[in-house]
């Protein structure tokens, strides 16, 4: 008889019903360089209020209260002396940091925070980071958001004043830590900006041009005299298997990582070690995963994934297979896969799923026919 596992179902359903409310409490982490500091270090901040000219300067201050335009769960500040020139001087440090999203002020570091970003993200298999950058010449990463632009001009500013892309970049970090699940950063409003640096848009190569290359833009919406959001992509652009084109869109990254990170975290804290590696055990396991799909289709969910879709895990058998067969067991080219599903295979758990994530509404097409 197979051993019960009361305590999934209740995680994986916990986790379903939380997904919008974690995906609206990230964490933001801001490097930047600051003469007030002696060492590499950082501060935690939930307040805005605790930002303080005790410890920064008020071009660093200025920046940081940016973080804060929106209701923010944690804004973690990595701060460096300004002799510091080496990106690699922070790695120790940044290490350590759980964080959702980052960016840096430091427009020599953009390039550098994509690799350790890419870096960092192969060896993590549970928790993925994400980064916003500006102006970096190559990324092609689904983890990267490249904002495309030099500056932009705060409404409440003088004219002629701007402010340098690096610099709102921590605006842009905050927002997309704190999005709810159920909406997408596109078309969304800046209020505090009047004015953006658009001189990069030409005939020949317009905002959709630069969009499909993989750049995050702000938008002179002068229909509507505001600034906005352009459409939410990252830097993917180079196509594959797994790293298909919807891949593209900053939404369903963020789907896709809140999944993997619950699927991953809860099979290491409540099934490593504890079980017996047999089928009945993986259906168990599978069960309560398929559960949890379904509980992700919910509107108070956040519609993750989509309600006409069949989510669902099952057993990888092919995977499986192989498996057997790269250990010399040659019968396993002929098993069945009922045979394959029975023989488990040493400690692993070759489990496969198909999801259809949702994506939001964007593009209207709206046919009228005129009798």
């Amino acid at each position: 008889m197979a051993i019960g596992l009361p305590n999934i179902d209740i995680v994986f359903l916990q986790k379903a019903v939380s997904a919008v409310l974690r995906s609206e409490r990230g964490t933001a982490l801001v490097i930047v360089k600051d003469d007030k500091q002696t060492t590499i270090g950082y501060d935690v901040f939930k307040f805005e209020a605790d930002i303080t000219d005790k410890k920064y300067n008020a071009d660093t201050i200025k920046l940081l209260k940016r973080c804060f335009y929106v209701n923010v769960n944690k804004v973690v500040v990595l701060h460096v002396p300004t002799r510091t020139t080496a990106f690699a001087d922070l790695k120790q440090v940044l290490d350590r940091i759980k964080y959702n999203w980052a960016c840096t002020t430091v427009a020599e570091w953009q390039t550098d925070l994509v690799s350790y970003t890419k870096s960092r993200n192969v060896i993590s298999k549970g928790r993925k980071v994400k980064c916003v950058v500006a102006n970096v010449a190559v990324a092609d990463d689904k983890h990267v958001v490249n904002m495309k632009g030099n500056f932009v001009h705060e409404a409440d500013a003088e004219a002629g004043t701007n402010v340098k892309m690096t610099d709102y970049l921590p605006r842009i970090t905050s927002i997309l830590a704190n999005l709810p699940m159920n909406r997408s950063i596109t078309y969304y409003e800046l209020e505090d900006l009047d004015y953006v640096d658009n001189s990069y848009v030409t005939a020949e190569k317009d905002v959709n041009k630069w969009t499909d290359e993989g750049w995050l833009l702000l938008i002179n919406d002068d229909e509507d005299n505001v600034v906005r959001v352009g459409r939410g992509v990252n830097t993917l652009t180079t196509f594959t298997s797994s790293g298909t084109e919807d891949m593209r869109k900053i939404i369903i990254v963020e789907s896709m990582d809140l999944i993997q990170e619950d699927l991953y975290s809860t099979f290491k804290k409540y099934y490593v070690g504890k079980y017996k590696n047999h089928l009945d055990n993986q259906y168990l396991f599978i069960s309560s995963v398929n559960a949890y799909f379904k509980s992700l289709t919910k509107v108070v969910n956040g519609e993750i994934l989509d309600p006409e879709y069949d989510n669902h895990a099952f057993v990888d058998v092919e995977n499986q297979r192989q498996a057997w067969l790269s250990v010399g067991k040659t019968e396993a080219e002929d098993w069945d896969e009922a045979k394959v599903k029975e023989m488990s295979f040493k400690s692993t758990v070759f489990i496969a799923a198909k999801v259809k994530i949702l994506d939001a509404m964007e593009d209207l097409s709206f046919q009228i026919t005129m009798e």
